[in-house]
């Protein structure tokens, strides 16, 4: 009787081939110390603020940076800012838009962001309050109002010159106190202290992020932001498209 041949786990050609295998397998995995790493995000604004407003509604643009340090997938469910004034007042702002640093003339809507590990996303957002319905029906009947008292004024000055006017048409001061008030019921930027919490919220819990800064608003840069409202009469934003920049840009400090 011919003896039988070796079991199998005693060839070497049957482990080389193994070994083969998982080093191939092994090769297509992330190193062990990424995967045992827990869901984990850096979140990195940059060091200067752009804050402005809509008639008077805050608006906050702030560059941003988010990247998966962890061994999991993240999922970036939104980003806020939270802003505290020095006498409490405080507002939420949640990121509504953004811009890529290489296009910042297309703005996007902000979504949920996925990222594996390794991953990096960074933009410029734009954090606001959109107005409410209530709002934004009273902001229309306003500006309406308004476009029509200068569009009347502009065709009874061409039906007596012949041509549009070359000073700026202001409309009646009856039509310009409701955009002021409105303006001013919104208003929320004046000077001081501001303390503000900037969070990522994940998915995983684990991965949210919140970042804490300050930052000081001058008198001088009050006023700036609310120069705009002097042109109102004219129908700055309103009748047509401000070219005033009505923004101020200061520095974050105590980054934690």
């Amino acid at each position: 009787m011919p003896p039988s041949p070796p079991p199998f786990y005693l060839d070497w050609t049957f482990w080389t081939a193994v070994v083969a295998v998982l080093a191939v397998v092994l090769s297509q995995l992330p190193p062990l110390r990424i995967l045992f790493r827990r869901a984990a995000l850096a979140l990195q604004p940059y060091d200067r603020l752009n804050v402005t407003h809509y008639v008077g509604n805050p608006n906050v643009n702030l560059h941003v940076q988010l990247t998966n340090t962890g061994g999991r997938d993240v999922r970036m469910v939104s980003l806020t800012l939270k802003i505290t004034r020095d006498d409490g007042a405080t507002i939420t702002l949640p990121a509504q838009t953004f811009t890529w640093p290489d296009d910042t003339n297309a703005a996007m809507i902000f979504t949920p962001l996925a990222l594996e590990p390794g991953d990096e996303w960074a933009g410029f957002v734009s954090f606001f309050v959109p107005f409410s319905a209530t709002d934004e029906r009273e902001w229309k009947r306003i500006a309406k109002d308004l476009r029509a008292d200068i569009d009347t004024k502009l065709r009874a000055h061409r039906l007596v010159a012949g041509e549009n006017p070359k000073e700026p048409v202001e409309a009646d001061p009856a039509r310009v106190a409701p955009l002021t008030a409105f303006f001013r019921a919104k208003r929320f930027w004046q000077p001081g202290e501001y303390a503000v919490q900037l969070t990522a919220t994940c998915d995983p819990t684990r991965a949210t992020i919140t970042r804490r800064f300050r930052f000081t608003i001058f008198e001088s840069d009050v006023q700036d932001l609310d120069e705009r409202e002097a042109r109102y009469k004219y129908g700055a934003g309103v009748y047509f498209t401000d070219a005033e920049q009505v923004e101020v840009n200061p520095r974050i400090r105590e980054l934690d």
